[in-house]
């Protein structure tokens, strides 16, 4: 038989552990909380579908967002296209006259990269994390072919040459000092399509950056389709060659029948 005091000691026991118990559950509950809203990163665009018609000359979108900030706190931006195949090409002179000598085919260029950022990318966080991070042409997992004797170019080279032209192309670009932070909790950017970007699915990347660590990142998407009459050449030349090949010879055909007979020879 249990004595009283035995009992009341037991009892105080058991009441101690249920309390130890729920100070500790509500001690984790009340942390995770606390480290999910340190760590909040929510981002949105004023357009997440783009449409290319006829009369597309670019599109202007609008990236904002907030953050759990303080003072001092930065965010990089990076939007990467679907990638492609692209052909680089180093002319020589032979006999005075300019030729392709050599070429390198690239198997997974992005066919869109542009970096936006609060400051300059060498104040927000070492090289090595960016490195770790792929943040930079620099740290693309570059895929080609050589042709013959491509070893007498320096790889480095053919990787310069590829960022000069896709500069120049506006597709390819590093948009330091253009993003806002607004008291340490909101953040926005312009971001600008240029009119020449292929159809597919855009990844848009947002990391939240203090003292050079990663506290927080975010991921969404652009979607750029063809729209109207161009779509639908777009997808009968894709999906449907041989008919579209018959559709263009016709038409060729019709074109110079009709100009023919608009305009007869004398």
């Amino acid at each position: 038989m249990i004595k009283p005091l035995e009992w009341l000691e037991y009892s105080i026991k058991n009441r101690l552990i249920l309390l130890l118990f729920s100070m500790l559950a509500t001690y984790s509950f009340n942390f995770s909380q606390s480290y999910a809203q340190s760590n909040a990163l929510v981002a949105d665009l004023s357009k997440s579908n783009i449409s290319i018609n006829t009369d597309f000359n670019g599109a202007s979108l609008l990236l904002f967002g907030s953050i759990a900030g303080q003072e001092g706190d930065d965010i990089i931006v990076i939007i990467s296209g679907p990638s492609s195949e692209v052909i680089t090409r180093k002319k020589s002179k032979i006999t005075g006259i300019w030729v392709n000598s050599k070429s390198i085919k690239w198997k997974n260029v992005p066919s869109f990269y542009q970096i936006f950022t609060t400051n300059p990318l060498s104040e927000i966080a070492s090289r090595d994390v960016l490195r770790d991070l792929a943040v930079g042409t620099e740290y693309l997992d570059l895929k080609y072919e050589m042709s013959e004797n491509i070893e007498t170019y320096p790889y480095s080279k053919w990787v310069g040459a590829l960022e000069r032209n896709m500069r120049s192309a506006s597709l390819w670009n590093t948009n330091e000092k253009t993003i806002q932070v607004i008291r340490g909790a909101l953040f926005r950017t312009q971001v600008a399509l240029p009119a020449n970007i292929t159809t597919g699915d855009y990844q848009v990347r947002i990391i939240h950056f203090r003292n050079g660590r990663v506290i927080a990142e975010d991921i969404t998407a652009i979607a750029v389709k063809k729209a109207g009459f161009s779509a639908i050449i777009y997808r009968l030349a894709h999906e449907y060659s041989i008919f579209y090949g018959i559709f263009a010879v016709a038409f060729a055909v019709f074109a110079g029948w009709l100009a023919a007979a608009i305009f007869p020879k004398p």
